[in-house]
């Protein structure tokens, strides 16, 4: 009896389902998941530049510390 009330649907679910609003919130979803997706992408490629940067700035004060 337990096990029945667990599987079945909620009214909300069939009016959210039927209605045809889960595809625009997947939708928003993946959009969302994308755009993060982007954005660490982005981020990543300018601490790249950025450690590039520094290593390449130590580099140069060490030469000079040691000439």
């Amino acid at each position: 009896m337990m096990l029945h009330t667990l599987f079945q649907a909620n009214p909300i679910e069939g009016f959210f389902f039927g209605s045809g609003k889960s595809m625009v919130v997947g939708g928003v979803a993946v959009i969302i998941i994308v755009g993060l997706g982007l954005w660490m992408w982005r981020m990543e490629k300018r601490l790249q530049q950025l450690d590039e940067a520094a290593t390449r700035q130590t580099n140069t004060s060490n030469e000079s510390v040691e000439a």
